[in-house]
């Protein structure tokens, strides 16, 4: 198990909420390497949700962070064309699982079951207590 440095995968801490990019067993941010090779103006723009909701608590406004499967309980930051996947955790952290273009109207159901399989894992190396290392 490989563990990254605390800086490189929390993105964001706030008054409200802490938010980390997720890191997989070798130690790999998928959605951190999609943000970092993403366009400029798409890096502004999620930093901007990012902050919002790190020091104001929940964003409700639809067109920029919503709610994308209610069972599983994830979310979508919605920078531009991309999606940025994310969930809710203990302690106040929202966890970016995640991301791709966006190229139709509906939410790509491949990534949309990568982020639920992340979520997954994520609670289950937190609660084993392996996933902060």
């Amino acid at each position: 198990m490989k563990y990254p440095k605390y800086e490189e995968y929390v993105f964001y801490q706030g008054k409200k909420f802490q938010i980390e990019f997720y890191y997989d067993e070798n130690g790999e941010l998928p959605a951190k390497e999609y943000f970092e090779s993403s366009e400029y103006h798409v890096q502004i723009k999620l930093l901007a949700l990012v902050k919002y909701m790190a020091e104001n608590g929940k964003l409700f406004d639809i067109t920029k962070f919503r709610q994308v499967d209610k069972n599983n309980k994830i979310y979508e930051f919605k920078p531009k064309s991309e999606r940025f996947f994310n969930f809710f955790y203990d302690g106040q952290k929202i966890i970016i699982t995640n991301a791709y273009r966006k190229k139709g109207q509906k939410v790509n159901k491949k990534e949309l079951e990568r982020a639920i399989n992340i979520k997954k894992d994520y609670e289950f190396r937190t609660k084993g207590g392996v996933y902060y290392g």
